[in-house]
């Protein structure tokens, strides 16, 4: 009998490491039967070679068990409160990375070159890519304020948990955004912010549609120049990185600003 899941819970038998094969073989074995490789090959479809590997991995992560008969070396499930002693162990792991991670990141800080470059273009797409330049903001130098331009919908078209993260960190590290939007986002401003970003983290400035019409998101830090295109069906977005760019932006930024009312 081959035992049939649901894709959620598959899903999680792959987040807790396994492959594709070495769930097809760990659900071939949920019976509690004894088998052999060449008939887990047989019921997996998984040549007899390829099996064998996917079988020790199974049973370095203590799902599986050898057991010697009459037959030779078989095959059985563990226990399947075994799931949870290898969820705990990658648990410890991760906690083991988050504690170091900082230090990890320093060091290799400390022994990467240093390259210059006259500039360069990146391109990003869909909501990936836009988490992806906003979480690069956070690669501000700590003593310089970003300049942005926003419409304040960033969650409509990511996942606002990874927003609530973005902010959370910005404001854990102590960093400052000089924010320009339209008169229409104060609901948005008060509601959907996290509270600690919007209070001790912005300094956000109001221009009226009629003077000054925001539709992109732009941020604007250290020698970068980035745009993302809040479309629904055409999420985009460039970075430009040229420190005469980036000085023009910032003048242009600090004009645009002056006009604006205060909001606090």
């Amino acid at each position: 009998m081959f035992i049939l899941l649901n894709n959620m819970d598959k899903i999680i038998l792959y987040k807790l490491g396994l492959t594709k094969q070495e769930v097809d073989i760990y659900l071939s074995l949920l019976s509690g039967e004894i088998k052999t490789i060449k008939e887990i090959s047989k019921r997996t479809r998984i040549n007899r070679t390829t099996a064998y590997r996917y079988i020790e991995s199974l049973e370095a992560k203590g799902l599986i068990k050898w057991v010697v008969g009459t037959r030779g070396k078989l095959v059985q499930i563990a226990p399947l409160e075994s799931l949870n002693l290898l969820f705990n162990s990658k648990k410890r792991n991760l906690d083991e990375v988050a504690s170091n991670l900082p230090q990890l990141v320093k060091n290799l800080k400390a022994i990467q070159p240093i390259k210059r470059y006259e500039s360069q273009v990146r391109y990003y797409k869909g909501s990936d890519g836009l988490q992806q330049m906003i979480w690069n903001n956070l690669s501000i130098n700590p003593k310089e304020t970003s300049r942005s331009y926003t419409v304040f919908r960033r969650r409509d078209f990511i996942d606002p948990k990874f927003e609530d993260e973005f902010e959370t960190e910005w404001t854990r590290r102590g960093l400052k955004d000089r924010v320009i939007t339209n008169e229409d986002r104060y609901e948005y401003i008060n509601k959907s912010l996290v509270q600690s970003y919007r209070n001790n983290t912005l300094d956000i400035h109001i221009i009226p549609k009629k003077r000054y019409y925001i539709t992109n998101d732009i941020m604007i830090y250290n020698n970068v120049f980035a745009i993302m295109s809040l479309e629904k069906n055409n999420l985009l977005g460039v970075e430009i990185e040229n420190e005469e760019i980036a000085k023009t932006q910032k003048s242009i930024f600090d004009l645009v600003w002056s006009l604006g009312e205060s909001i606090k």
